[in-house]
């Protein structure tokens, strides 16, 4: 077993990512069992301790400073490494986006889990159609899609987002979409 000092109120990445999108999670109880709150969406799991350090990848101690299995790096050095990755399927170079960081639709509060299809629809014709646009919004949530298919077993593992982000896309060009752009393909 790894040893691995744990501290409430510290950040941990970890292996696995969340269906919510991140990877980032808060630890908010310290002891025989660990309890962490997702960054995301804010869903607490509790586990025991040494099923926490299995599935922890790194903790962040300090802004800027990680400790991880490897060796000591920064955020930004363990986010370039995550960003890009050869796709098992194709070969090509894909870009997974961390997505509390830098999506658009997430900002603005657009988010599969913690919200239902019409609270969802309301964050889109509200907040994402009137800042964001058809086009771009669109975008987004397709590249959400791909980023998710084209990871390991990705289609399985996150088979309930990428439903509800199809479903998303399907009712947004029902209503809105006036073929004034290619609508992008979700393959």
């Amino acid at each position: 077993m790894r040893d691995i000092e744990i501290r409430l109120n510290d950040i941990v990445k970890m292996k696995k990512i969340h269906p919510c999108g991140t990877n980032s999670w808060k630890i908010i109880r310290v002891g025989a069992d660990i309890r962490i709150k997702c960054q995301g969406c804010e869903h607490s799991v509790l586990m025991p301790r040494n099923q926490f350090i299995k599935k922890v990848k790194a903790v962040v101690v300090e802004p800027q400073t990680v400790y991880s299995d490897n060796e000591n790096q920064t955020e930004s050095s363990i986010s370039n490494n995550d960003t890009s990755n050869k796709s098992e399927t194709n070969g090509r170079e894909t870009s997974k986006i961390e997505f509390n960081a830098e999506s658009e639709l997430r900002k603005i509060g657009y988010r599969i889990t913690g919200l239902n299809r019409d609270q969802r629809w309301r964050v889109l014709i509200n907040y994402a159609l009137p800042n964001l646009g058809l086009e771009q919004t669109v975008k987004t949530i397709t590249s959400h899609i791909r980023n998710r298919t084209s990871q390991v077993n990705g289609a399985t593992k996150f088979k309930y987002s990428i439903t509800e982000w199809e479903y998303d896309l399907n009712r947004l060009k029902k209503q809105f979409y006036k073929n004034d752009f290619k609508w992008p393909s979700v393959k």
